[in-house]
C-alpha cells in the first residue's frame, strides 16, 4: 500500500473515491438531530466531497481534503483539512460528517479543531463509518477467490466469522469495559485502531480509511471533557453502540 499524500488520491476524477452521490438517510438523521437538538444556525460538514449533504442545514458550508469533488458542491465549498480549520473559534453552531473522518491518517488532531470552532452549546454530529476492517485495503470481500493470493483467499474466508457480533463481541466488550473503567479517570485520548489504507487504487468501500474508530471511544473522549453526549447518555447506551452517529453538546461554560 502506498504512503503518498492522501489528497493526491481523493483529488482524482475517480468519482467513487469522493463519496456518494445521494444520502438521503443521513440527510434526514442530520435534519433530525438539528431539532432534536435545536442546533439550528451556522453549520460546517467536515469532508463534504460533492456536497450531497449541502441540504440538510443552513446557512452551510463544506470543506473537503480534495479540490475536484469541490467543483460538484451545492452550497459554499472550502478546500481545507480538518486537522487545521480555517475558521474563527465559535463560528459554527453545528458540525456535523458522516464517513469522513476515518479518512484521516490522526483523526485525534481534528477533535480539538470541532471543540473550537464550535460556539458554547453548539452540536457536533460525528458519523465515520465505524469500525473499518482490516482487509478493506486488499478489496477482499469484492474481489474473486481467482483473484487472490493463498493468503487472501484464507483472510477471504474468514470474514464471515470475525464479522459475526459474537466473535466481534468477544473482543470489543473487554475493551469498551476497559476504557468505562479508566473513564473515571479524567479527559481521555481518543482510541482508535491504525489500518494501512489502499492509496493506489479504489478497490471497494473503506479501502482509503486509515483508521478503525469505536463509537463508545468517541462518546467517552467528550463526555469525559465535561461535554453533554445526546446520542449515547448512558452507560448501556455505550455499550451497545453500533452504526450510528455520536452526537455531543459543547458546554456552556
Amino acid at each position: 500500500m502506498s504512503s503518498e499524500d492522501p489528497r493526491r488520491f481523493f483529488d482524482s476524477a475517480d468519482a467513487a473515491r469522493w463519496g456518494r452521490g445521494e444520502m438521503p438517510q443521513q440527510g434526514e438523521i442530520t435534519r433530525t438531530w438539528i431539532e432534536r437538538a435545536n442546533a439550528h444556525g451556522r453549520a460546517i460538514e467536515l469532508g463534504c466531497g460533492m456536497g450531497s449533504l449541502a441540504d440538510a442545514a443552513s446557512p452551510y458550508v463544506g470543506i473537503d481534503l480534495a479540490f475536484v469533488p469541490l467543483r460538484q458542491l451545492r452550497g459554499r465549498g472550502v478546500q481545507a483539512y480538518m486537522e487545521t480549520l480555517p475558521f474563527r473559534d465559535g463560528t459554527f453552531d453545528l458540525v456535523f460528517t458522516w464517513a469522513a473522518l476515518e479518512h484521516v491518517p490522526q483523526p485525534e488532531l481534528v477533535l480539538p479543531e470541532i471543540a473550537r470552532v464550535l460556539r458554547p452549546g453548539g452540536v457536533a454530529l460525528l458519523a465515520p463509518a465505524w469500525h473499518c476492517r482490516p482487509w478493506a485495503a486488499d478489496g477482499l470481500e469484492f474481489r474473486p477467490y481467482s483473484a487472490l493470493t493463498l493468503g487472501q483467499k484464507i483472510r477471504k474466508a474468514l470474514i464471515p466469522f470475525r464479522n459475526a457480533i459474537l466473535w466481534r463481541s468477544l473482543f470489543e466488550l473487554p475493551r469498551r469495559l476497559s476504557r468505562e473503567l479508566r473513564a473515571r479517570g479524567g479527559p481521555m485520548r481518543f482510541e482508535y485502531h491504525r489500518l494501512t489504507p489502499n492509496l493506489l487504487e479504489y478497490v471497494g468501500t473503506d479501502c482509503d480509511a486509515f483508521t478503525s474508530m469505536d463509537p463508545q471511544a468517541m462518546a467517552l473522549y467528550f463526555s469525559t471533557r465535561g461535554w453533554e453526549v445526546l446520542s449515547h447518555p448512558t452507560l448501556r447506551d455505550r455499550m451497545l453502540s453500533r452504526s450510528e452517529p455520536v452526537v455531543v453538546r459543547k458546554p456552556l461554560g
